[in-house]
């Protein structure tokens, strides 16, 4: 470490802003103490050794913020006990006079799969992270900061302010769904709550519900470059962490409880939030439960309407716990699960409802009016997940992971007995969803070396099993027996299941400046479908195809990856990846009555493939406008090249209608409800910058997006036609300001949407079906503040303005809904 690097380090541990870990004493570096840690971020557990061993350590708390140490248990000289915290950290030891330097490493050495010695270390706050290598180039991060400076109502508020990353569908509760690169279907966007898959689909809904009062940390990798999640994901993997206990407890604390109470003015909604944690005294056990309940009213529209029936009514609570039986296992445990209940109109992703009329009010009064035109929706959304670490102190090729997930997402829809009949569109009178998940997981990480290469080996298998339960009973109905007198599962939405086996191997191999991580995942996917219960829709007849025998489909994933730190300033990155998806269960299984003309089911469809190539830079720059500020900036370039889409037939449905100008009797019989259409080609750019400093922090995000089919969604044999669902230009900024003298900090936010003025029906008038309205361009304001007084231990204040301005605008994801209106929000917590 040279002598800049030195002052710069013990300047800032004096002073207290970005460095810790420092205990002056003049222990013998050679002689042995009795050391006891528990697992721990890294910062923490070196502040702690430097205390038990009574020696002096210098670091940079900012470039160890994403680590996590190991524990450590026995005695051991200094040098023994920190060469095991910053095994496979990527960073080195110097020893300097009577303490040590810990740094960034120069050698290459990894530090694990995905997290090697070859990174570019980045100071300050920013969603890059703080540390950048091959793994972690595409991904955008969310910390605990930027969730709780937000106070958003769901999880797709939060995940709207990163570049590439939008949210659809409507404000209401449950209505909100993902889009990464222009991909939104529930396929594309693989969600991960604590190891647990998310997803959810049904018609006009949302796909994802998770409580942001209980999220810790968000990661977004975009695009299908993951080599640990197989079949789907195109547009990427959303990996979602709640909070745990070492993120609750105070600093010489084995104990606490924590109370927040939150309000936001637009729909007068009320959050309340507590938690109770602990830890045993030799910390080998820690357990924390975090409760949350939200209340409000309708939202309000920005011309002072509200939407009917809108209001929020969520309660959840979060289980977490770790055992260490010994420094070298780990066994954690997540439990979580929200509930709602409430009257909604069926689809969680519309506007406004039409109101009764006058002559349905006399007659029914003007609740029941209302109500006929609703549903009582009970949702409940559970995950579980268990996992065991095995990591030997002394055996680098040996970081063995066991884990096993279920989650389960149900609603059950019931409209009132007044209702009338015929709701067979809409899941009927009343209706049973259920989705659940279950992962079993076995992976080992490896480090080991062949001559001058540094290998990081990743070697795994995984089984999932997804579910799909539907029922719906349908009042009109009743008297007729091909229907199974109104209780059947909805022709458009089948009940199955699908099975997938799979194996995946990933090597980081580097060479000093220069890594190289080559993959392969194979995967076999097994789909069957439940035969429904009414005969309309389960005719033995060939004639019709309603044919719910399984498929299986199997194949291979390779990816390369690329990471050169040309710097210690600047890195390039670049991925290479081809994977694909089984078809659905529902595009798979769903079928029409024998006289529709495209009455069979579809097990003929080929899998989805895509190509996805991800190029870019990363720049990280310190002292620019004075010593101790930095400077981040990432540029990716993207294209995704995807071949037989699956697609619903509609429009033309084989070549010969279009040579003879006949109906589509004319095909071949009988037509499958879905088809792979040719093709289609997304492909963009995005630039992130982050600016952080003692005084002045900030950001800025720019992303376009642009893409189109080979074909038109209802003729694959048509132009070429734009994606509907391509999200329009966005740019949002970020500039804060901190005043540490009165222990708050302020500041400003902006989200500028650019119009969007593409369709299919540019180019195929008759796709409108397809299409989205086009949307007019808009400008949001925001404002935020937190406040964390020194005399008040453990209190925090926080406050956040969205659309500042009222200004009325209509996401175009939204398809035409109303955004939201000035919503201010505050809230205020205290640690015990």
């Amino acid at each position: 470490m040279n002598a800049r690097d030195t002052r710069f380090a013990l300047r800032h541990l004096c002073a207290g802003i970005s460095l810790a870990g420092c205990l002056y004493g003049s222990a013998a570096l050679a002689e042995e103490f009795t050391f006891d840690l528990p697992a721990q971020p890294m910062a923490s557990a070196l502040t702690a050794l430097a205390r038990q061993g009574q020696l002096q350590i210098l670091f940079q708390e900012a470039q160890l913020h994403d680590l996590e140490a190991p524990a450590l248990s026995g005695r051991f000289t200094p040098r023994q006990a920190l060469e095991r915290l910053l095994a496979r950290s990527g960073f080195e030891l110097l020893e300097a006079g009577e303490g040590f330097v810990v740094r960034s490493a120069s050698n290459g050495v990894p530090s694990a799969a995905g997290e090697r010695g070859n990174a570019l270390l980045l100071g300050g706050t920013s969603i890059l992270g703080q540390r950048i290598d091959g793994d972690s180039a595409g991904r955008s991060t969310l910390q605990r900061e930027d969730i709780e400076r937000q106070q958003a109502d769901n999880i797709a508020a939060l995940l709207d302010t990163l570049p590439g990353v939008s949210a659809s569908g409507s404000p209401r509760p449950g209505g909100q769904t993902l889009n990464i690169w222009g991909m939104g279907d529930v396929e594309d966007v693989k969600v991960i709550l604590d190891g647990a898959p998310k997803g959810f689909e049904k018609y006009r809904q949302g796909s994802v519900f998770i409580e942001p009062e209980l999220i810790k940390h968000i990661e977004v990798d975009k695009g299908p470059h993951s080599t640990l999640y197989g079949n789907g994901g195109f547009a990427g993997v959303i990996r979602v962490d709640t909070k745990d206990p070492a993120d609750m407890l105070r600093e010489g604390r084995n104990s606490g409880a924590f109370v927040k109470y939150g309000y936001h003015s637009n729909d007068r909604q009320q959050i309340y939030s507590g938690a109770v944690f602990g830890q045993t005294e030799d910390r080998r056990l820690d357990a924390l439960l975090y409760m949350s309940g939200r209340d409000g009213d309708d939202i309000e529209r920005p011309d002072g309407t509200r939407f009917a029936y809108s209001s929020n009514s969520l309660g959840g609570f979060l289980f977490k716990s770790n055992l260490r039986p010994s420094e070298e296992h780990l066994i954690s445990l997540s439990v979580m699960q929200t509930n709602s209940n409430a009257w909604e109109p069926f689809a969680a992703k519309r506007d406004d409802l039409p109101a009764p009329s006058a002559a349905e009010i006399e007659r029914y009064g003007l609740d029941g009016a209302w109500k006929r035109k609703l549903v009582k929706r009970d949702q409940d959304d559970e995950n579980y997940a268990l996992k065991w670490n095995y990591t030997p102190l002394d055996n680098p090729l040996i970081n063995l992971t066991a884990s096993f997930a279920y989650s389960q997402t149900s609603q059950h829809d019931k409209r009132p007995e007044i209702a009338s009949a015929g709701f067979a569109a809409s899941l009927g009178n009343e209706s049973w969803v259920d989705y659940s998940d279950r992962l079993g997981e076995l992976k080992n990480e490896s480090l080991f070396s062949t001559g001058l290469f540094e290998h990081a080996l990743t070697v795994g298998v995984q089984w999932h099993a997804h579910e799909r339960d539907t029922l719906m009973f349908d009042r009109s109905k009743v008297n007729d027996a091909t229907y199974n007198h109104g209780l059947y599962q909805p022709y458009y939405m089948p009940s199955g299941e699908q099975e997938t086996r799979s194996a995946f191997l990933q090597d980081a191999i580097t060479l000093g400046a220069l890594t190289i991580t080559p993959a392969l995942r194979y995967d076999q996917v097994i789909t069957r479908g439940e035969a429904s219960l009414a005969p309309r829709y389960n005719n033995p007849d060939p004639r019709y195809g309603h044919d719910y025998r399984s498929v299986s489909y199997t194949g291979w994933s390779p990816r390369l990856g690329i990471f050169w730190t040309a710097s210690e300033n600047l890195a390039f990155f670049a991925d290479f990846s081809k994977t694909w998806r089984a078809p659905l269960i529902d595009e798979s299984y769903e079928v029409q009555s024998a006289v529709s003309s495209v009455p069979a089911t579809s097990r003929g469809l080929d899998p989805e493939r895509i190509r996805g190539i991800r190029l870019g830079s990363i720049a990280s720059f310190d002292g620019l406008l004075r010593a101790d500020d930095s400077l981040q900036i990432r540029t990716t370039l993207f294209q995704n090249r995807g071949k037989d889409e699956i697609f619903k037939r509609t429009g033309i449905s084989c070549l010969e209608q279009i040579q003879t100008g006949s109906g589509n009797g004319i095909c071949a019989q009988p037509l499958s409800n879905q088809r792979n259409l040719p093709g289609y080609t997304i492909e963009g750019v995005e630039v992130e910058s982050f600016y952080d400093s003692p005084r002045l922090f900030g950001s800025l995000s720019l992303s376009y997006i642009r893409g189109q089919r080979d074909a038109s969604p209802r003729n694959p044999w048509g132009p070429r036609t734009w994606i509907a669902e391509i999200p329009p230009r966005k740019a949002v900024a970020t500039l804060g300001v901190k005043v540490p003298e009165a222990d708050m900090a302020f500041g400003w936010t902006g989200h500028f949407v650019r119009r969007q003025d593409r369709s299919p029906t540019d180019d195929d008038p008759l796709a409108s079906g397809w299409s989205l309205p086009k949307s007019q361009g808009y400008a949001l304001h925001g404002l935020f503040a937190s406040w964390q007084p020194t005399q008040l231990d453990g209190f925090e204040a926080r406050l956040a303005v969205d659309n500042l301005f009222n200004r009325e605008y209509y996401p175009y994801l939204g398809e035409s809904v109303s955004g939201v209106g000035r919503n201010i929000k505050v809230s205020v917590s205290q640690f015990f």
